[in-house]
């Protein structure tokens, strides 16, 4: 063999044995919390086409089927051997929630590669996690864990109420670092191949709440609760720099009315209050490029227009506003880690 071959087939060999040895990346971890629009109401789609997509109304379906949006969402379903059309499940991203042991029962929660499935209704629907799951795949290197717990018809004040904020600790806070806590533990179970060496990371923290504390008394104190919390957790993992990101409360839209009345629902007063609260806490200096909040008012779709359940405070289980809150929570979150 000439030198300059054999040199060459050396060098190769060099690099991929360096290549073999480098240890993994650590596993970046995200925390996602809330109630009913954490936890996910959200409807899903038939991908069967036994009922077209365009006539598939409030889904999400519909939606990423549109002309203008196929190209963007095509990576959301695969066709199997049999040319059957599959929502996508991620080799890349893995999703654990409930308590353990998982069983495979509901009731218990699950884990698996990520895909939908995890949300409400016994896990027919999905939640945040859909979106902020496949912004978060897509741009890290990493493999992504995300821990989801979360609990409808919850407050902030009272029910995830953080240490620092003084009375009855919360009943739902000890539980939301359980689970994160459980999953840790359980990682090699979550993550196929995963490898204590090289450990995890984490990255970051995504709330969907407020519908609970739309109350004179809960709205006035949400933005010191909310400070308090995600600095809570942040010292409870001693996680100094882990990112947080909060969606505004926005069911209704920006300029929502009354059915019967034609004016503003009773007590949206307090809805803006908790909104204006979650968009304040960014703004405090110790949250500086750490902490950031997603508008969602626009994500409104209204009934009428889109079809739905009639649940507005579960912005009528559409898909297309619970996928475009999910993706604008994703996004925030690539935006800070980027800074």
């Amino acid at each position: 063999m000439h030198l300059k071959s054999l040199f060459a087939v050396l060098s190769l060999l060099a690099v991929t044995a360096l290549a073999e040895a480098a240890p993994a990346k650590p596993v970046k971890i995200y925390l996602l919390s809330g109630q009913s629009n954490m936890t996910g109401r959200a409807n899903l789609g038939d991908l069967t086409l036994k009922t077209p997509a365009t006539e598939q109304k409030a889904s999400l379906l519909r939606f990423i089927m549109e002309p203008q949006n196929v190209g963007k969402y095509k990576s959301l379903y695969q066709q199997d051997e049999k040319k059957v059309l599959k929502w996508t499940v991620r080799d890349d991203v893995f999703i654990t929630m409930g308590d353990w042991p998982h069983d495979g029962k509901a009731e218990h929660g699950k884990h698996g590669g990520f895909g939908p499935g995890y949300g409400g209704f016994r896990n027919k629907g999905f939640g945040s996690e859909f979106g902020i799951g496949h912004v978060l795949g897509n741009f890290h290197d990493e493999t992504v864990m995300l821990v989801k717990v979360s609990f409808g018809a919850n407050n902030l004040a009272v029910n995830f109420r953080p240490p620092s904020s003084g009375g009855t600790l919360g009943d739902k806070y000890p539980l939301v670092v359980k689970a994160l806590t459980d999953a840790i533990e359980h990682l090699p179970e979550i993550v196929p191949g995963y490898q204590k060496e090289t450990g995890y990371e984490i990255a970051g923290f995504f709330w969907n709440q407020g519908e609970h504390d739309c109350t004179p008394e809960f709205s006035a104190e949400y933005e010191q609760n909310l400070a308090n919390l995600i600095k809570d957790l942040r010292k409870e993992f001693k996680a100094p720099d882990m990112k947080a990101v909060i969606a505004t409360t926005g069911f209704g839209g920006r300029d929502p009315k009354d059915a019967k009345t034609g004016a503003a629902p009773v007590g949206y007063e307090n809805q803006l209050k908790v909104i204006d609260a979650q968009l304040a806490v960014p703004l405090r200096p110790e949250f500086k490029s750490t902490v950031a909040t997603v508008e969602t008012r626009d994500f409104w779709r209204s009934q009428e227009q889109f079809g739905g359940n009639n649940q507005g405070i579960h912005w009528n289980g559409n898909g297309e506003s619970y996928w475009l809150m999910g993706e604008a929570m994703g996004d925030g979150m690539v935006k800070l880690l980027k800074k």
